[in-house]
């Protein structure tokens, strides 16, 4: 039997967003371990950046539909600014946690980390809705940037 409408839009809801709030638990959780249980040897900058740069990314295609191609510069905004707002509770949250205390440059490595994931995401999105117009329009991709050389 097929599904009826609000069945797909919860269900495609579900995908987008379900990503999210499972990263955002991740975080959330890790961020719950007391600084004696943080193990050492996973450096904590590259550690930020990683992290926020992955929800950065996984909120701007919640925020887009799951549509990359074309993304709109306000939704790369929006995912940019809800990753660090994301971020300030977090490091406001680890005030709380015996042995961590919060620190404003991880907040500015979190932004950093969301700001060239989900920048390099939105250019490449501009790329691939360029070439998929060009594509329509000429009936053959437009020439990759090796194509043009001489």
């Amino acid at each position: 039997m097929p599904k009826s409408m609000p069945d797909r839009r919860l269900e495609s809801r579900w995908w987008l967003w379900g990503p999210v709030w499972a990263h955002m638990t991740a975080i959330f959780i890790s961020s719950s371990l007391p600084g004696s249980a943080v193990p050492s040897t996973v450096p904590d900058k590259p550690a930020h950046l990683a992290v926020y740069g992955l929800l950065g990314a996984l909120l701007l295609r919640a925020l887009a539909d799951g549509r990359w191609a074309g993304v709109r510069g306000k939704t790369a905004l929006a995912s940019i600014f809800l990753t660090v707002a994301y971020g300030i509770s977090d490091e406001w949250h680890q005030s709380f946690v015996p042995g961590r205390t919060p620190d404003s440059i991880d907040l500015i490595v979190d932004g950093v980390g969301a700001a060239t994931v989900v920048g390099a995401t939105w250019v490449w999105s501009i790329i691939r809705a360029r070439r998929a117009h060009a594509t329509r329009c000429t009936g053959h991709a437009a020439p990759t940037f090796t194509e043009r050389l001489p």
